[in-house]
């Protein structure tokens, strides 16, 4: 258990002080002097100001820690703090800052049981703001945990459906190889390895939660590779400064189904590149040309709103793709870098 003092506290020390002096009515008196009001707020910040802020930390400390409920170490500060103060701290400052001829016993009790209304009405005030103040930090960290489970569970989702393989693209593409084999066997098996590669980025690993920029790039470039002309070459695809792209997390399903109808179009080269900054890492597909017309066509065609919306389902609200209609279509895909 560790208590915890704040250098506001001091500040709030005087503030139970100053209120205690007032709710008693005390400086209201016409009969005193700024001298004897000062005097009254020393004497009310040293008897109830302090130990009233050091006793709430103390009740803060033993509720937090489960050595004492809550309904008796709050009501216990303010008993505590009015006892202590008029019979305990007060004689105790007599010698320093002196003691009223007038005071009687009869002025401590009619002084304790005011100020008792009134540290109790403070006291109870303070420890509902805490508990209030309490159950949001609980329940945002359980919003936060529902979030984190909701986005695993999407991940999940999109990685299952990323490992099924497109019967229509196997069915395709292995017609074309069989093709190959008979007349340009050479480019037939390098078509295999780059189909065998594709389907490999596509099954996640067996532990994974979500999958990588790393994977996510190694298969467009295997479907790139696979749609090419020679099968060996993307040339229809420049992977700028990402030869070896980081192993960052990034929701699956997106990179691929944004890049293959772009790819199928068969006649527009792409350049897709690698920027990051404040904490944001951002994939650029750049159309590089020859037909204008036709790119934006293609470009048209691509369901942005649904692949937003699985980018946001596993990295939240910070993550986008967006078309930027230009001479040339540009899409731009952002999401939060691990931290």
């Amino acid at each position: 258990m560790a208590l915890k003092f704040r250098i506001g506290d001091l500040g709030w020390m005087v503030l139970v002080g100053a209120c205690t002096l007032v709710a008693n009515g005390t400086p209201l008196n016409n009969d005193f002097a700024s001298q004897d009001v000062l005097n009254a707020l020393a004497y009310n910040v040293l008897q109830f100001g302090v130990p009233a802020v050091l006793l709430l930390r103390l009740a803060d400390a033993l509720v937090d820690a489960g050595r004492l409920p809550a309904w008796m170490a709050y009501p216990g500060v303010a008993v505590t703090t009015v006892i202590g103060g008029i019979w305990i701290i007060a004689p105790a400052l007599y010698p320093l800052l002196g003691k009223a001829d007038w005071w009687t016993w009869e002025n401590d009790f009619g002084l304790a049981s005011t100020t008792l209304i009134w540290h109790g009405l403070g006291v109870a005030v303070y420890a509902q703001l805490r508990f209030s103040r309490q159950a949001q930090a609980r329940l945002a960290m359980l919003q936060d945990a529902a979030t984190l489970r909701e986005r695993q569970l999407a991940a999940t989702q999109l990685l299952a459906l990323q490992a099924r393989v497109d019967p229509a693209l196997l069915s395709e593409r292995l017609a074309v190889i069989d093709d190959e084999l008979l007349h340009q066997p050479h480019r037939a098996r390098l078509r295999l390895a780059a189909l065998i590669e594709l389907l490999r980025a596509l099954q996640p690993h067996v532990e994974a939660e979500v999958s990588t920029l790393a994977r996510e790039v190694a298969a467009l470039r295997a479907y790139a590779r696979l749609v090419s002309a020679d099968a060996q070459h993307t040339e229809r695809l420049h992977l700028a400064g990402l030869s070896e792209p980081p192993e960052w997390p990034l929701a699956p399903m997106v990179l691929l189904p944004l890049a293959r109808p772009l790819l199928d179009e068969g006649t527009t080269l792409w350049s897709l590149s690698l920027q990051t900054g404040s904490g944001l890492a951002e994939l650029r597909l750049q159309a590089l040309g020859p037909d204008a017309e036709r790119t934006r066509r293609a470009a048209d065609a691509v369901p942005v709103a649904e692949l937003a919306r699985r980018l946001r389902a596993v990295h939240g609200d910070a993550a986008w793709l967006t078309l930027l209609a230009e001479d040339m279509p540009l899409f731009r895909l952002t999401w939060p870098l691990p931290t």
